[in-house]
């Protein structure tokens, strides 16, 4: 298909053709429901077949323990930014950032707001164009969580490993 535009963007990306026209197949009646899901209550059975058949493979795909919960929330990443402080510092009220690029800054910013945050690494020096070394991490060991980013899209970096916090609870925004 010749009209079709290549997305390589950080955001949404092309979806297969075939994708898209089941999608909009089932956009006015999933899967024989007579409602389109935009339309269904969150607590039909319908919905609630969706959800836990995405929840189910989501953990499949990414080998998530059934001892972690899975969370769909809104508010996008900036939203988020709050959400982690606001939840989960109040162990401590401390918690450990990486500002590896754009959004681990604004996270880390935002966070301060909420309790004593320290800087655990920065690549700031080199406008983020490295990822800290384990050892570089300077982790505090009553710190509620640590926050890194896992894929600096705007800079090109990617954690090529997940770091050893000794115990501390640790936040991936991937």
């Amino acid at each position: 298909m010749s009209d079709r535009v290549y997305n390589f963007s950080a955001g949404p990306s092309m979806l297969p053709l075939e994708v898209l026209q089941r999608a909009g197949a089932e956009i006015t009646n999933y899967q024989g429901s007579g409602m389109s899901v935009m339309e269904m209550s969150h607590r039909s059975k319908v919905f609630l077949k969706i959800f836990e058949d995405t929840q189910a493979r989501f953990r499949r795909l990414f080998q998530v323990p059934d001892n972690y919960k899975i969370l769909f929330l809104q508010g996008g990443a900036s939203g988020q930014f709050s959400m982690v402080p606001l939840n989960l510092i109040g162990r401590t009220g401390k918690a450990d950032y990486a500002v590896t690029g754009n959004f681990s800054n604004i996270a880390y910013k935002e966070a301060q707001k909420y309790g004593q945050i320290s800087l655990a690494a920065s690549s700031a020096d080199k406008n983020h164009t490295y990822i800290p070394t384990q050892d570089q991490l300077k982790l505090d060991p009553e710190a509620s969580y640590f926050y890194y980013c896992a894929n600096n899209t705007i800079y090109g970096t990617e954690w090529p490993y997940v770091p050893e916090t000794n115990g501390v609870p640790i936040v991936c925004d991937m």
